[in-house]
């Protein structure tokens, strides 16, 4: 995720969010029985993570990630309905430079102590037949919301090695304006304008499965 200003959620292998588009891919999974009930799916939290850039001294720009991402997808590709909820630990936030990423966390950007997460909600799902092609939906990033489209990048599921998970990924970008969001510091110096991408994991959750929900105002802890 994020709005993320700084200066910086560049992840190599594991990219945010959220964060926040992998439900994409999860429609393809439910195309092949588009008769079934809802499908549902949890994010794995440790194999999701959110990305962003932005610019700094108007030439240079800065990557950054948040290592962390939690929440369910349901989609019901038969009624072109579904929900998704993301959650992004923003205590995770990582730009490579301790001293910048305390900034990030301080009260003049995400303020972390009294905003620990980010958070997506969908309001729109637009499906092609049984197939999903948009999601729009609003962004939370310190208690201030506002709209903001995912175009798709990518997906893909493939079955899991043991059989016992059918496992999808997707990932999803965006641009939003950090200010949007009452994170004005240092705009001279570091650009307004914030390029995000989501890279989500997330797995098929079985009907007697329990579904762990987004926690909200705090995020699960990490086992």
């Amino acid at each position: 995720m994020r709005p993320f200003p700084v200066p910086g959620n560049g992840a190599g292998a594991r990219r945010l969010l959220g964060p926040f588009g992998g439900f994409i891919a999860f429609a393809l999974a439910c195309a092949a029985d588009a008769s079934a009930a809802p499908e549902v799916f949890q994010v794995d939290p440790e194999l999701s993570s959110a990305e962003f850039a932005v610019s700094y001294f108007g030439f240079a720009r800065q990557h950054g990630r948040f290592g962390r991402t939690e929440g369910t997808i349901v989609l019901d590709p038969e009624d072109h309905t579904g929900s998704v909820d993301l959650v992004v630990d923003a205590t995770t936030i990582d730009t490579g430079w301790s001293l910048r990423d305390a900034w990030l966390r301080g009260e003049h950007m995400f303020d972390v102590a009294r905003f620990p997460v980010v958070r997506f909600r969908a309001t729109q799902l637009v499906f092609n037949q049984t197939r999903l092609i948009g999601v729009s939906g609003m962004l939370t990033v310190r208690d201030v919301t506002r709209p903001v489209v995912l175009k798709i990048e990518h997906m893909q599921c493939t079955p899991e090695a043991d059989a016992t998970h059918d496992g999808c990924g997707a990932g999803v970008a965006s641009t939003i304006k950090r200010s949007d969001f009452g994170m004005t510091s240092a705009l001279g110096l570091v650009g307004d304008e914030v390029a995000l991408s989501f890279r989500v994991r997330a797995y098929r959750v079985q009907p007697q499965a329990r579904l762990v929900q987004p926690s909200g105002s705090e995020f699960t802890p990490a086992k």
